[in-house]
């Protein structure tokens, strides 16, 4: 059965004045009418060129503007590749759209999806009007026809306006209340981030493909006093602390190569493997709709359950451990992580769910794991600038465990990461943006 979400995108529930609106712009065209039937593919294929593009010009944006420590970025990105998603449907009709529901063939896909980018971005970042025209007078130049483009245009204005009315008042901008508590295993503040948290305010945070942001909370994590806590918390102290002496050279490039957010890593991937393998444009387009929507879902999933059971970091667990209670503990009162620990809670791990989660978003659009490729990042050392790829399974394995080795995390909250990660990214590909049948 469908999520709340998606019979809400249908019925109209969210909010009268969407199916209002739609209403009207569709009357603006005799092109407009609802999706009943599946069109031939156009010949010849356009090139995902404009897609690619337009990704990196989102995700610059959104890294420049607060280096993705805020839900601006991430909204953005899934908002432009859903509008990109749904105009690409709305011309030659081979998924299911997310909200634009209308058929609009015999549109050039070029201006409409430039003014869709446009739209969205200007409302995301008004103050980037320059860099922003730049690349949309690119596009829009490489159409002479002035009446193909103007067709293109409003089918890029209606579907950008539909998710600027839709996503108004998600509360991706509304920050929680947080007092640390102060018995043993609870969260305390780490040092860099003058006591500050992100913690979204979870009484407005609207998912884009969830019902709810709990419906995937994370069970609780083990016990202090449990062998399974210990097992972890001797993990981390001896593989995660600054310089160990343990760690394998190996394990110290790929904690810090791992360590950028899941933005960078998951959009680069996609770009990466959708221009080496050629992916069409409608694929392309869908596999960074999924990939964005998921992370954004996953972050709200996995930072509600970290705040739900509130649980310290191992900077401040190993520093008193003395307090919790399990004989086999010690504390190291000088102990430091390998890296700067990010300031939230520490289960369950998000990075290792977001990890999981595009992998298995890129891995069901390829139809394999199996992926091979070489990539950078941006956070890694000189030494280990580039990582070579051959599976998105074991990236993502790999992506879990370094939050053990820069310091970040215990075991038991990266495996459950990655059961989060992989059961909301199988939700949303079992309820959107499926084939058309």
């Amino acid at each position: 059965m469908a999520s709340n979400v998606k019979e809400r995108l249908k019925t109209g529930i969210f909010s009268c004045l969407t199916i209002a609106l739609m209403l009207l712009i569709s009357s603006s065209s005799n092109t407009g009418r609802l999706v009943n039937r599946n069109y031939a593919l156009q010949k010849p294929e356009l090139s995902n060129d404009i897609i690619l593009d337009f990704n990196r010009l989102t995700y610059t944006l959104a890294d420049q503007h607060d280096h993705f420590y805020s839900f601006i970025g991430i909204r953005t990105l899934t908002m432009v590749h859903l509008s990109f998603h749904d105009v690409l449907n709305a011309i030659s009709p081979r998924y299911e759209t997310y909200a634009y529901h209308l058929e609009n063939p015999d549109t050039n896909p070029i201006p409409a999806i430039s003014q869709a980018a446009r739209r969205i971005l200007l409302a995301a970042y008004p103050d980037r009007g320059d860099t922003i025209n730049k690349v949309y007078e690119k596009w829009i130049q490489t159409i002479a026809d002035s009446k193909v483009r103007k067709k293109g245009i409003e089918l890029g204005n209606k579907v950008a306006e539909i998710y600027l009315h839709l996503r108004k008042g998600d509360g991706h901008e509304k920050q929680g209340d947080y007092t640390p508590m102060t018995k043993p295993g609870d969260y305390q503040y780490t040092p860099g981030w003058d006591s500050w948290v992100l913690k979204p305010d979870f009484n407005y945070a609207r998912p884009f493909a969830m019902d709810t942001v709990i419906q995937f909370r994370s069970p609780p994590p083990p016990d202090l006093t449990s062998d399974a806590y210990a097992d972890s918390y001797l993990e981390v102290k001896t593989y995660g602390g600054r310089n160990s002496s343990v760690r394998s050279e190996d394990q110290t490039n790929y904690a810090h190569w791992w360590a950028e957010f899941a933005e960078h890593s998951w959009n680069r991937i996609g770009r990466i493997t959708a221009k080496e393998r050629k992916l069409p444009i409608h694929e392309t387009a869908r596999m960074f709709a999924l990939v964005n929507m998921d992370i954004y879902d996953i972050y709200l999933a996995s930072l509600e359950s970290k705040y739900f059971y509130d649980t310290w970091r191992p900077f401040t667990a190993i520093r008193g451990a003395e307090t919790d209670g399990n004989p086999t503990t010690e504390p190291d009162p000088d102990w430091e992580p390998e890296m700067l620990t990010p300031p939230w809670p520490e289960y369950p791990s998000a990075h290792a769910a977001v990890g999981a989660g595009g992998a298995e978003m890129v891995a069901h659009v390829y139809g394999t794991s199996e992926i091979s490729f070489a990539m950078e990042s941006v956070t890694a050392l000189p030494d280990g600038r580039i990582r070579f790829i051959s599976n998105l399974d074991t990236a993502a394995q790999e992506c879990a465990d370094s939050r053990i080795m820069n310091g970040f995390h215990f075991r038991f909250a990266t495996e459950e990461g990655l059961k989060q990660g992989r059961e909301i990214a199988k939700f949303i590909i079992a309820h959107y943006l499926q084939p058309l049948h």
